[in-house]
């Protein structure tokens, strides 16, 4: 946002014109542009503030409008942990729509000059951009969901420059008649296998255990594990409120499950009230851009021995959870959305409400048995 400390004490339009040209720096230049060669000393870090006094910004720009979209989605962001709101979203889907924006931003830079989202309006995007964009995406192999996350970004972008800020622009060429191509396909979800899960079970301390057992006895995801609060788990059962989804997850304590946060607790206490999982540093486990459960597993997985190749990353934990949790006998729909935390719809039943297939039935078996188990199992003492 324009700011005093930033602009000096100007007129609003000079601190918008101020600030315009500063989001272009950030969001409209390649990075090759942040050096420059000056002086005797060769080669000197311009910073981005020095880059942005010569860049143009005209009312009314692409740029003008894109740098406007980010100021209304940061102004949607509400404060984690908390219940999900109407019209709110969370630090971590703000700074992915931001990065979003600069991708497309950073594309037309590129197809039309250094500068140019700083001087085309609406009526110069053309429907071959738009399409151009879209096979870029497809060839940098993006995912489907992906690519149309970005393609939203463009249209919603379209859509802003109606504004009469921005002079109510519109576009010359129909939205709806862009030939679009989807991303790839996604890849089908690999279950570890038993002897994997063993490596990691043995691999893992008192505090690793326990994000395993959680993601499978529990399906809980990096945001679940930051989330949760010692009182809202015990022995007989939990009980968690999902920002993301609204949804209430609660349910008995496999003492599978149990057992593990048990042991992670006797040897680190934590003060009723707190955060069950923090950081090395006493910060949350995940925050914004930062997932220090995905930083923890990457070094557990190459400990021993496997890439992302040969095991998906800790989300892969829940589907293997989904995968025993919903081929036991009477599982319902109801029961499924509430295990997941979301709306469990048809073709998520076709995925995980289904008997075992012969080949990961026995980590499946293994996995029941320890998660229903009240005694000592031999395979993951």
């Amino acid at each position: 946002m324009p700011k005093k400390q930033r602009f000096g004490m100007v007129s609003k339009g000079e601190a918008e014109r101020a600030y315009h040209a500063w989001v272009a720096a950030y969001l409209g230049d390649d990075s090759e542009r942040l050096w420059a060669f000056t002086g005797k000393n060769g080669a000197q870090r311009t910073t981005k503030d020095q880059l942005a006094a010569n860049v143009a910004t005209a009312p009314g720009s692409i740029l003008h409008i894109a740098s406007g979209l980010i100021r209304y989605e940061e102004g949607r962001v509400r404060a984690e942990p908390g219940n999900r709101v109407a019209g709110t979203i969370s630090p971590q889907v703000a700074a992915d729509r931001k990065k979003d924006i600069k991708d497309f931003l950073a594309f037309l830079n590129h197809r039309h000059g250094d500068g140019a989202v700083g001087r085309l309006r609406l009526a110069d995007l053309t429907l071959l951009d738009v399409e151009a964009y879209n096979q870029y995406l497809v060839a940098k192999r993006f995912s489907v969901n992906t690519v149309g996350h970005k393609m939203q970004v463009v249209k919603r972008i379209v859509d802003r420059a109606g504004r009469q800020e921005y002079g109510e622009q519109e576009l010359s060429w129909n939205w709806d008649s862009v030939d679009r191509s989807p991303g790839r396909a996604p890849k089908q979800k690999q279950l570890p296998t038993l002897e994997q899960l063993k490596k990691l079970h043995n691999k893992a301390d008192a505090r690793g255990r326990a994000m395993i057992w959680m993601g499978i006895g529990l399906g809980f995801g990096q945001g679940d594990l930051a989330a949760i609060r010692v009182d809202d788990i015990d022995e007989q059962g939990y009980d968690l409120r999902r920002s993301k989804t609204g949804i209430d997850r609660y349910g008995a304590t496999p003492p599978g499950v149990w057992r593990a946060i048990k042991v992670y607790l006797d040897e680190n206490p934590r003060p009723r009230g707190s955060a069950l999982f923090v950081t090395r540093n006493g910060k949350p486990l995940v925050h914004t851009r930062s997932d220090s459960v995905l930083q923890w597993w990457n070094r557990l997985r190459t400990s021993i021995g496997e890439t992302k190749e040969t095991l998906d990353g800790f989300y892969i934990l829940r589907h293997l959870g989904a995968t025993e949790f919903g081929s036991r006998e009477g599982c319902s729909i109801s029961d499924m959305k509430r295990w997941l935390g979301h709306s469990a719809s048809s073709s998520m039943a076709d995925v995980y409400m289904r008997p075992v297939s012969p080949e990961h039935r026995e980590i499946i078996e293994a996995v029941r048995k320890r998660l229903t188990g009240n005694g000592e199992d031999p395979q993951f003492p």
